[in-house]
């Protein structure tokens, strides 16, 4: 005699299935709850940004510019701002650009286009050496880095004086939707201005 074997239990076995499909799309909407609600909370307070020296300290709270970092940036830009020979004005110009608040560009772009023509005519080269920088200043979101320093000036290739330098550069935090964060400066104020003369 052949037995049949019991009918399948269709309904149970479906109910199985909805219930593991309701689990998964349970824990699917807690995981993305969870991501929007992260999301909601970094564009609410903000992504925290640290600023770090090179070689800085092991401990750095976020928005806040530590005096090594502001002093480091404001020692390299003023290097860079007053380095440079004939042939590398240009490039030396372009390179400040890129690390100056927007507020500043267009008159630095008038001052550096005066001071190509001055370089170009009497074939002016300069180099800095930073002496010091030490923080004089700090509110919630500005340092100002006062620095000395010797401008060595160059005319037609023979060196013709050192003049000290005082620099006073205020550096604040720039932070673009899509841009990494970082530094600029923000205000400039330097004695003495940068002449051909030889005295």
């Amino acid at each position: 005699m052949v037995t049949t074997p019991p009918p399948l239990n269709l309904l149970g076995h479906q109910q199985a299935r909805l219930a593991r499909l309701e689990l998964a799309v349970g824990a699917l909407s807690l995981v993305v709850l969870l991501l929007v609600s992260l999301g909601a909370w970094y564009i609410w307070q903000g992504v925290p940004v640290y600023f770090v020296p090179p070689g800085g300290p092991g401990l750095a709270q976020p928005g806040v510019i530590p005096d090594a970092a502001a002093t480091d940036y404001a020692s390299r830009w003023l290097r860079d701002r007053y380095t440079f020979t004939p042939a590398t004005v240009k490039t030396m110009h372009a390179a400040i650009l890129h690390a100056l608040h927007p507020t500043l560009i267009v008159a630095f772009q008038a001052q550096a286009a005066r001071e190509a023509a001055l370089v170009k005519e009497v074939q002016l080269g300069t180099q800095v050496a930073v002496l010091t920088a030490v923080v004089t200043q700090r509110t919630a979101q500005t340092v100002v880095v006062t620095l000395t320093a010797t401008r060595t000036i160059w005319i037609g290739g023979q060196q013709v004086r050192e003049e000290p330098l005082q620099a006073d550069i205020t550096v604040v935090p720039w932070v673009v939707q899509g841009h990494p964060a970082g530094l600029v400066v923000a205000h400039v104020a330097i004695t003495p201005p940068l002449t051909a003369s030889g005295q």
